[in-house]
């Protein structure tokens, strides 16, 4: 039996800590349903669900189920600019969400604050957390990350909800294990993983401990970009095209000898220096295409001198920029979702995590950085499940920036690509958990009759 006591303790997963939930999640999908009822009774668990499948009414629903089961306050964390539009979503689904800013403000219920104002909380009082958009947990040694795991060490119900993390940097996995309280990073990190030695720095899942590892963040999290990841029909859950156009200036070598023989230098200094010597020339393209429609427009840059101009050459439209006040962004945003401002001027590092805003289906890059998932997020505010209109997405550069655009799209392909690899690895453990179907290793001794055959002449 020791041997098979080993077996048994080398299986890990993630241990119900939850309760049976009150089931009232009528004004949710048959499969979100499913979803919330299983974090529930998992009491510790991460949503990982791609744009526009509905992570703020699963994360609402589960809120008010732990409160009910417990009778204490539970507190919702959320990027800047995204409470009030929770607050909103809590009408529709029937669940009343109070915007707290301090302390005092916390009722025997369901609030909801930003992540930057955590400090002005104590947070022991709670009976559970929400973190929307927890992909605020990605650093490995943060001081964010850190801050909010020891904040919450001894909540005893936690929920992490953010779209699918990038396969490639399972570090974040391993840091909601740790915030959830399932697993220490550095325990993970020498149950599944070695360094590696092409990449100093960085782990790699051992070759023969990769189902184990899936399983194992099956028991605690789900991964869906669609309902049948999870074995249920994908209707309603069709996105309309998307067309990106790179619109591509020839503002890099002028006609003057001692700019034509310039090297276009891109390193990271280069950089900023480049996006300079363009600014003039896309965002006065940005502004020429966002004054050529009547539709609403989203533009998004990412230096405050592009911010200036584009506000110049539109003055009509609204700039918000991280200086500004959280109740003016807010104000903002909600402004724009409710048709009031046409054109929102403003930088994915803002605006780009949480809000919906499918009311526009035009945005306009005012030049790129090299974060692909910057850019994923800013796109997917408006290109997300639900959006009726076909999308058009403006990729406004100087043909010297030409190298930011190439490197985009090789991570998006990588994404892609191991995206489809992490779902496949997940959706058969995944689907058993929802469906109340978990894996179990089965040690039992089993009988079996010899044939006949295998007997010897003598039997």
């Amino acid at each position: 039996m020791d041997y098979i006591d080993f077996l048994a303790g080398k299986t890990k997963a993630a241990h119900s800590v939850g309760f049976e939930p009150s089931g009232q999640f009528g004004e949710l999908f048959p499969w979100q349903s499913d979803v919330t009822a299983w974090a529930c009774r998992k009491g510790r668990a991460a949503m990982f669900e791609d744009c526009g499948l509905g992570k703020t009414a699963q994360q609402l629903k589960y809120a008010k189920e732990v409160h009910e089961a417990t009778g204490d306050p539970v507190l919702i964390l959320a990027p800047l600019a995204v409470s009030r539009q929770t607050v909103r979503e809590g009408e529709k689904f029937g669940v009343d969400v109070k915007l707290a800013e301090m302390e005092s403000d916390i009722v025997s219920g369901v609030n909801i604050t930003n992540y930057e104002k955590l400090d002005k909380f104590n947070t022991a009082r709670f009976g559970g957390v929400v973190l929307d958009e927890s992909s605020i947990l990605k650093a490995y040694t943060g001081k964010v990350k850190r801050q909010i795991c020891d904040a919450f060490r001894d909540t005893p119900y936690k929920l992490a909800a953010t779209a699918t993390p990038a396969p490639n940097d399972l570090m974040e996995l391993l840091n909601h294990a740790e915030f959830l309280g399932i697993m220490r990073s550095n325990e993970a990190l020498s149950c599944w993983f070695i360094a590696d030695q092409s990449n100093s720095g960085h782990y790699r899942l051992k070759g023969h401990a990769e189902k184990d590892f899936w399983r194992w963040v099956a028991s605690w999290a789900v991964c869906i970009s669609k309902p049948s990841d999870i074995g249920y029909p994908d209707d309603g859950y069709e996105l309309p095209p998307l067309e990106e156009v790179n619109d591509i200036l020839p503002v890099g070598i002028g006609s003057d000898l001692a700019d034509a023989a310039r090297k276009v230098d891109m390193s990271a200094t280069g950089y900023h220096r480049e996006k300079r010597r363009t600014l003039d020339a896309r965002t006065r393209r940005c502004a020429e295409l966002a004054s050529a429609t009547d539709e609403q427009v989203l533009i998004w840059c990412y230096q405050n001198d592009e911010a200036d101009a584009l506000k110049a050459l539109l003055p009509d439209a609204v700039e918000i920029r991280g200086s500004d006040k959280a109740e003016t962004k807010e104000l903002a945003a909600l402004d724009f979702i409710d048709g009031k401002r046409r054109v929102l001027i403003s930088k994915p590092s803002i605006f780009g995590y949480g809000l919906n805003f499918q009311n526009c289906h035009r945005a306009i890059f005012c030049g790129m950085d090299y974060s692909y998932e910057s850019y994923y997020q800013a796109v997917r505010r408006l290109y997300r499940f639900g959006q009726e209109s076909p999308v058009t997405i403006h990729r406004v550069l100087g043909d010297t920036e030409r190298h930011i655009l190439d490197v985009v799209t090789q991570k998006e392909r990588m994404k892609q690509d191991m995206g489809r690899s992490m779902a496949q690895a997940m959706k058969e453990y995944q689907t058993g958990e929802i469906r109340g179907r978990s894996f179990t290793l089965d040690l039992t001794p089993q009988k079996a009759e010899i044939p006949v055959w295998l007997r010897g002449e003598s039997a």
